[in-house]
């Protein structure tokens, strides 16, 4: 699968891998966002990043729901 499918060409087999792409990097990224925190406790900036970050993860989550209610898992992605 390449993220560089056209959206109109992707089927949803697709669309569930990119979204677990997106899921993966985004758990890196609150990982880095929670490590930055201890360094420079007087700022917020990691701590911030990772909330946002956990909100972002969470809306993929409910994407995968909706597409798997309306698509079905195919494939046997995963």
């Amino acid at each position: 699968m390449s993220r560089f499918i056209p959206h109109t060409d992707m089927s949803a087999n697709d669309l569930m891998q990119c979204s677990y792409q997106a899921q993966a990097i985004i758990s890196l990224c609150i990982r880095v966002g929670d490590d930055l925190s201890p360094i420079n406790p007087e700022t917020a900036a990691g701590a911030d990043i990772s909330q946002a970050l956990v909100v972002a993860l969470e809306l993929v989550g409910v994407m995968h729901d909706a597409l798997e209610s309306h698509e079905g898992l195919k494939g046997g992605v995963r």
